[in-house]
C-alpha cells in the first residue's frame, strides 16, 4: 500500500505539472519532480581481490589481496617475481614509523637484487594509500618500478596517483606495524652509496607465496 500511494502522488504531481504551460519554470518544476523518484546510480564496484599471498617474515606473517583485474600489468609484474621465490631471503630494507615499510630489492648485506626491466607506471582510478595499502616502489622515473614494493601505516595522499597500488592487507596488519616501528640505522652498500632508515636488526622476507583466494 505504501508503494501505491507513493505512485500514485507521483504521478499525480507530474499531471499537474503537465497541465501547466511549459515555462522555464514549469519545467524546472517537472523535472525536479522527477529527479525525486529517479533511482540512485549504482555504487562503484570494490576492487576486486583475484589473487592473495602471504608474505613471511622474520617478525610474523601478514596476507595481501591483489586487485588483479584494476592492476593487471603490475599484478602480473609482482606474481613472476613471488612464482620463482625472488622475495625469500631479501629484507625490508627501508623503515619509516608512521609512514610505510618497504622491502623486495637487497639481501641483508645490502647486496641489490637483479631484477626484470622495469614497469610501466599503472594506476588503478580512484585507489588510494591507505593504512594497508601494498603499492611499487620506484625511483623518481614514474615508470621504474621492478620488484620492490611497500605497505602503508599511514594514510599517504601525496602518492595518490602517482605511485602504483595494487592490493591490501587482508590480516595480520598488526606484523606490518610491528615491522614500522622497529629501531633503524644508516648503512653504507656494497655499491657504495649510504642508506637511511634501515632496520638495526634486519626484517627478512622468509617467503612470499600464492594462497587460494576467498571468494
Amino acid at each position: 500500500m505504501v508503494v501505491l500511494c507513493v505512485s500514485v502522488t507521483v504521478s499525480c504531481a507530474i499531471q499537474q505539472v503537465k497541465q501547466k504551460s511549459e515555462t522555464p519554470e514549469s519545467v524546472q518544476e517537472k523535472e525536479t519532480v522527477l529527479s525525486m523518484h529517479k533511482p540512485k546510480e549504482p555504487l562503484p564496484p570494490k576492487y576486486e581481490t583475484t589473487d592473495r599471498i602471504e608474505i613471511k617474515t622474520t617478525l610474523g606473517s601478514f596476507v595481501v589481496g591483489l586487485y588483479g583485474k584494476a592492476a593487471p600489468r603490475t599484478v602480473e609484474n609482482f606474481l613472476s617475481y613471488v612464482d620463482r621465490g625472488f622475495y625469500s631471503g631479501l629484507i625490508f630494507h627501508r623503515v619509516i614509523a608512521g609512514f610505510m615499510i618497504q622491502g623486495g630489492g637487497f639481501d641483508s648485506a645490502l647486496n641489490r637484487a637483479q631484477t626484470e626491466n622495469p614497469l610501466k607506471l599503472e594506476i588503478i582510478p580512484g585507489i588510494k594509500h591507505e593504512p594497508g595499502t601494498i603499492s611499487m616502489a620506484r625511483t623518481s622515473d614514474l615508470h621504474s618500478a621492478t620488484s620492490q614494493f611497500f605497505v602503508c601505516v599511514t594514510a599517504a595522499t601525496q602518492l595518490n596517483g602517482t605511485y602504483a597500488a595494487f592490493g591490501a592487507v587482508e590480516s595480520g596488519y598488526e606484523v606490518v606495524e610491528a615491522i614500522s616501528r622497529v629501531a633503524t640505522t644508516s648503512a653504507t652498500t656494497p655499491q657504495g652509496p649510504s642508506m637511511a632508515d634501515v632496520p638495526s636488526t634486519p626484517v627478512v622476507i622468509e617467503s612470499v607465496a600464492r594462497i587460494t583466494a576467498q571468494r
